[in-house]
């Protein structure tokens, strides 16, 4: 049985998080306003599927922390895929939903994306995949803090709930 004490460590692990993706940001902006990424340089585009693959990395780090944290049962044949759907449950007397289901599906379209990206071996990369998923990563960023903040707040209230 999770105790209020524990809630407020997720809570700090789930800021620590939130707070490592600015940098991861701040790199993905970096990556994108070099000049060889306006040429269609495959490597420069790289760089930039690279910022966004760990962008999603940290999303599933954070994703991880919940489901550990309340559930802590992911089929391991398919748990990327699963997690992305938990975040969207709202589990009465145990935990609310981290998004809505219009969230996981964009959400979904960067976990897509980092598979791809892990395999490029198999294939080229495509720079214009590339351009629209990052022209999408600002408002991703922006509406995922916006549910990490309400977040906090309803571990707040789990945790007086529950006690210390």
């Amino acid at each position: 049985m999770q105790k209020g004490n524990d809630y407020l460590r997720l809570k700090a692990e789930l800021a620590m998080d939130r707070n490592l993706l600015d940098a991861l940001l701040e790199k993905n902006r970096r990556a994108t306003e070099r000049p060889s990424v306006a040429f269609e340089d495959e490597f420069a585009w790289a760089a930039v599927g690279y910022t966004i693959h760990n962008i999603y990395c940290l999303f599933e780090n954070y994703f991880l922390r919940i489901s550990k944290f309340f559930e802590n049962g992911l089929d391991p044949s398919s748990w990327h895929v699963q997690l992305v759907e938990r975040m969207t449950l709202d589990i009465p007397s145990i935990r609310p939903a981290l998004f809505n289901r219009a969230f996981a599906t964009r959400i979904d379209e960067l976990r897509r994306f980092r598979h791809a990206f892990r395999n490029l071996y198999q294939t080229e990369l495509d720079p214009l995949r590339v351009r629209k998923l990052n022209d999408t990563i600002p408002a991703s960023v922006s509406d995922f803090t916006a549910f990490h903040e309400r977040y906090l707040v309803a571990l707040d209230l789990l945790a007086k709930e529950v006690g210390s």
